[in-house]
């Protein structure tokens, strides 16, 4: 059992860092799609063998591809009819219109993207501890301090032979996420953790004001939600 995927890398090394998820006034919506994929050596083609009936799930965070916009160092933005966020492997991919084939945009060249449904999604690139390369993170809280969350994949192989199998008989990608958070007037990132001690200890000056607020409201911090709450709370002492 195994999976085919093809890809060909090529690498610019730029550096772009953007925490603002607003729409500046100078962003010229307009951009020439073949300047952003791999025809002219910015960006790669990745194939999926989709037909391999012995994988459940995709790379992708959504099953169904969705409108998008990109917003771009240079100040364009250009939108797309299909787009999708491999978080396998990093990677915004885009269905070219009439080909219909999934192309890689170069991350270096993106300030910030957005994924439009039934919620607007924005996505911001960050640099987290410890890691050499930046990864893409949809902004769930954006007032005076931040909230991320960070989708990830893990990939399983099948698992059913021998004694001590795990009698799983598919390879599959499996959904896991990790939050952050970045307080109002720092440049520390946070990660989210279900210890209430932990979570305490990243606010030295109100301890005593978020200990009572996280008992008061019975917070696990198991999702986003207790998580945004908090962050919200804070903003406003």
């Amino acid at each position: 059992m195994k999976i085919l995927i093809t890809l060909i890398l090529t690498c610019i090394s730029l550096t772009v860092y953007s925490q603002n998820v607003t729409i500046p006034a100078d962003y010229e919506a307009k951009q020439n799609l073949r300047e952003l994929g791999s025809r002219d050596g910015l960006g790669n083609v990745k194939t999926f063998d989709s037909r391999y009936e012995g994988v459940k799930g995709s790379p992708f965070i959504f099953e169904a591809w969705r409108n998008g916009e990109v917003f771009l160092s240079d100040k364009k933005r250009v939108f797309f009819n299909d787009m999708n966020y491999n978080s396998f492997q990093n990677e915004i991919v885009y269905l070219e219109v009439g080909s219909n084939r999934a192309m890689v945009m170069n991350k270096y060249l993106v300030d910030f993207f957005r994924l439009y449904g039934e919620d607007t999604l924005t996505f911001v690139p960050l640099q987290l501890p410890g890691e050499s390369d930046r990864i893409f993170a949809q902004v769930l809280y954006n007032r005076n301090s931040l909230v991320y969350k960070i989708y990830k994949k893990e990939f399983l192989n099948a698992n059913y032979e021998g004694g001590y199998s795990a009698e799983r008989r598919h390879d599959e990608f499996v959904d896991k996420y990790d939050l952050f958070f970045r307080k109002h007037g720092e440049d520390v990132l946070y990660k989210v953790k279900r210890s209430k001690k932990y979570m305490i200890s990243a606010f030295p000056d109100h301890s005593r004001e978020i200990s009572k607020f996280i008992n008061s409201n019975k917070l696990k911090f198991k999702d986003e939600a207790d998580v945004m709450a908090l962050m919200k709370y804070y903003d406003e002492l």
